[in-house]
């Protein structure tokens, strides 16, 4: 069990801990906080290095998969603990030193973890357009020229998991995946950790500073509206698609937000089964701001850690990820 435990897990993690993390500590202001000691720290890879969509969607579910193989463990522990008792009517009993290896493997489970990507051109559909994209409807977008940014690669269409319709990811956004298990935080359904991830783009709109040599902020008046997402100019304009997807209370995907994304590949589509709404991006709304993706992902984190109840935050930046490969 150790082994199996080492190879699903340890194996994953160890690769980050190897490496130097910066550390932050918050006093703040929060809509939950962590009931588990596991919680109490969050962890920010920050991928500073425009991949490919699929391959950071190989690393969130390789995180995923790691704690939904924990979950199972622990699941059959308590199982087996339950059938030996009822077949032996309570008088069976274990060692001292089974008990505290059955105590520290109930008791492992992985940090929150946060990744933050920019991806090469792709077209993303979510479950609610599964069964109904065709291949002519494909076709189109992975045949669409941007109208600035025309030495992209080719967009990719790419069927995932998440919640929702049609969206981008590309040059230009920081795409957000939020890995946590929702049981570790006081009284926080997938539902409040929608409202979490909103509230933490709004904070960062308005938090941001415009560049390294000012102290004035974005400033930009977000909002929600009845429809999933982030927008600003009164709800007329987009900047920010957001959905999840929960596994046995595991949580994966999260949020992009457009700073200076070629808006063209969400203008000439009908993006998130939204017809007739206009995306816009920071660098629209703020011309003179000099912020990019990086700077975006680094504020965001730090909202949504406050937002979380979490005192602590650990960032990695990963500039190379066949680096990271190696070390898993």
């Amino acid at each position: 069990m150790s082994r199996y435990i080492q190879q699903s897990v340890c194996r994953t993690f160890n690769a980050y801990r190897r490496q130097c993390f910066s550390v932050y500590s918050f006093a703040l202001k929060e809509m939950t906080h962590p009931i588990k000691p596991s919680a109490q720290t969050l962890r920010h890879l920050q991928f500073t290095q425009r991949i490919p969509f699929q391959e950071g969607l190989d690393i969130q579910e390789n995180l995923v998969r790691a704690n939904l193989d924990i979950k199972d463990i622990q699941s059959k522990i308590e199982r087996k603990l339950i059938q030996l008792d009822e077949e032996y009517k309570g008088t069976v009993k274990i060692n001292d030193n089974e008990k505290k290896i059955l105590d520290k493997v109930m008791a492992m489970k992985p940090n929150p973890i946060i990744l933050t990507f920019e991806f090469e051109p792709t077209y993303t559909g979510g479950k609610r357009i599964k069964k109904s994209m065709t291949s002519s409807q494909i076709t189109a977008y992975e045949n669409f020229v941007p109208e600035r940014q025309k030495d992209n690669p080719r967009a990719k269409f790419i069927q995932v998991e998440r919640g929702g319709q049609v969206t981008f990811h590309g040059p230009g956004q920081i795409v957000i995946y939020i890995i946590l298990d929702l049981k570790t935080f006081q009284s926080f359904p997938a539902k409040c950790l929608v409202s979490c991830i909103e509230q933490a783009t709004i904070k960062t709109l308005k938090n941001t500073k415009m560049g390294n040599n000012t102290n004035k902020t974005l400033d930009l008046d977000a909002l929600t509206t009845k429809e999933t997402g982030v927008w600003v100019e009164n709800g007329e304009k987009k900047i920010a698609s957001i959905g999840i997807h929960v596994r046995r209370s595991i949580t994966s995907h999260g949020v992009a937000i457009n700073v200076n994304t070629d808006l063209s590949y969400m203008n000439n589509f009908e993006m998130c089964g939204l017809k007739n709404t206009p995306t816009t991006s920071i660098m629209e709304q703020r011309s003179d701001a000099a912020v990019d993706v990086q700077s975006i992902a680094i504020s965001f984190v730090k909202e949504m850690t406050k937002l979380l109840g979490i005192k602590t935050l650990e960032r990695m930046q990963i500039d190379d990820i066949n680096t990271l490969r190696a070390n898993q």
